[in-house]
Order: structure tokens, then C-alpha cells, then sequence
């Protein structure tokens, strides 16, 4: 088994090109479908690829959910980390986090950066709309410093690429954060089956009432998958790898990818 570790255009060491219109959504999308053929074609390091698994995380899910749309032969297998579709929450949630150009917040280290680069300005706001529960609060500093940014075009564009995926025939997992935050909400208790986790609340991809079951859309979004996991961390926020739960998504991901052949 190989694995490739991919950042989006315009975070980390990549280039930082314009923020509107090419460090978008598609542009992600289209990057990753390139490298994926390339793979298979044995264009990098020498090495064909037989099957290809992707596991995107937040904008990187979005990415993934909508690759298996345009292009659903591309992947065998996908693994969306710390995504909902529910849009209501999700621009609020990004407004929220008071998210500003970084330029701005620290011009000695991102000075460079043109305007529409943004990030959280201060480590309350970064908390807000990353975690919650359980997690060991000195993390917080320095995910504070290593935080890396979003371009205004992915924050325009992201949600057209919250979709559905009718022609994908492989397995998905969905792994997402969730808490009780909201449950006062309801003033009658629902009755749901027992393995269901009625308040995800992701911070930042989904929360309040209208998240309830959100997790589970991923069998309408996915309706000719050939398996559909879903797994809900208790007490998680966003960020759920800085979570005490972290590890146990670690666990699942690579379970689910023994259990299809990988």
C-alpha cells in the first residue's frame, strides 16, 4: 500500500495564486482528478496505481464529495473527514469564526499574501470554530500558530460542491464530530434507533436544529454506494484530529480501508 499526502492550492508550501479565481473549489477538484489519473497511469515515482482511495478532511471532503461526482470512476474508495451538507450552518459557522485576510493579522509572517488569503484572527476565534469537548487545551496554541489559511474563492465556491454523487459505485465513510450542544432544542425526546447520534455538531459543518441526522444524509448522497459507514464522535468539534476521539477516527479509517481490500 502507497500513500500520497496532498495540500489545496494555496495552503502550506504551495504557490499562493489569486485567491478568487484560481484558489477555488474546482480548481481543487480538477488538481486532485489530475493527479489521480496520473497515478493510475504510473506517471509519478514509476508506480502504476491499481485503486485509489481518497480521504479529505473538511474543504479536502468537499473536494472529495464532489470528485465523486464529476468524476465517480476516479476513486475506489472515499473517506469524508468533518463535513456535512448542511448549508444553512455552514457560512454562518464560517462568518463566525471571524475569519479575516492574514496579511493583515500578521504582517511579518504573511505580509506577502494578497488580501483575500484568511484566516482566524485570534485563538478565541479559532476555538469557536474548531473545537469543542474533549480535548487537551494546550493544543490550542499551537494550532493557533500553525493554522493555515482559506482563500475567499474556496469560501465562495465550496458549498456548490456539497452534492450528490448518483453515479459512485465504491464504499464511503463519513466521520464527523458531534455534542449534546443543542439538545435542549427539542423539548420532546425523539425516538431514533439506538445506534443513531442525533446532535452532530461540527462547529464549523454543522450545528443547530436543522443538523439533526446530518451524518446520516451520506445514504442519500451516495445512493448506489456499495457501503456506507458513518461514525459520530461524542464531545468533538471540528478539528476532530485534535480531539481526544482522534485517534479512535484513525482506527476507523484504516478498519474501513482493510474491511474494502485495502
Amino acid at each position: 500500500m502507497f500513500f500520497l499526502t496532498s495540500i489545496l492550492l494555496g495552503n502550506g508550501n504551495s504557490s499562493y495564486p489569486d485567491a478568487l479565481r484560481e484558489a477555488q473549489t474546482q480548481v481543487y477538484v480538477e488538481t486532485i482528478h489530475q493527479v489521480i489519473q496520473q497515478l493510475k497511469a504510473g506517471e509519478i515515482d514509476g508506480i502504476r496505481w491499481r485503486r485509489v482511495a481518497l480521504v479529505g478532511f473538511s474543504i479536502g471532503g468537499i473536494v472529495a464529495n464532489s470528485i465523486t461526482d464529476q468524476y465517480p470512476l476516479d476513486l475506489d474508495t472515499v473517506l469524508l473527514h468533518g463535513i456535512s451538507w448542511d448549508v444553512t450552518w455552514l457560512y454562518p459557522a464560517f462568518i463566525y469564526g471571524v475569519h479575516a485576510p492574514a496579511a493583515q493579522i500578521d504582517p511579518e509572517r504573511w505580509g506577502h499574501l494578497p488580501l483575500q488569503y484568511l484566516t482566524h484572527p485570534t485563538p478565541e476565534a479559532r476555538e469557536t470554530a474548531c473545537f469543542y469537548g474533549s480535548f487537551d487545551r494546550n493544543i490550542l496554541a499551537a494550532d493557533f500558530y500553525y493554522r493555515d489559511f482559506d482563500s475567499l474563492g474556496a469560501a465562495i465556491t465550496l458549498t456548490y460542491h456539497l452534492v450528490d454523487a448518483p453515479e459512485y459505485r465504491g464504499p464511503v465513510f463519513l466521520g464527523i464530530g458531534e455534542s449534546k450542544l443543542y439538545a435542549s432544542i427539542f423539548s420532546q425526546p425523539l425516538e431514533l434507533p439506538a445506534n443513531f447520534h442525533p446532535y452532530p455538531d461540527d462547529n464549523t459543518f454543522c450545528g443547530g436544529p436543522r443538523c439533526l441526522g446530518q451524518a446520516y444524509e451520506v445514504y442519500n448522497r451516495y445512493p448506489a454506494a456499495s457501503n456506507h459507514t458513518v461514525k459520530v464522535y461524542a464531545n468533538t468539534g471540528h478539528l476532530i484530529l485534535y480531539h481526544h476521539t482522534g485517534t479512535q477516527l484513525m482506527e476507523d479509517s484504516l478498519q474501513f480501508l482493510r474491511a474494502h481490500g485495502f
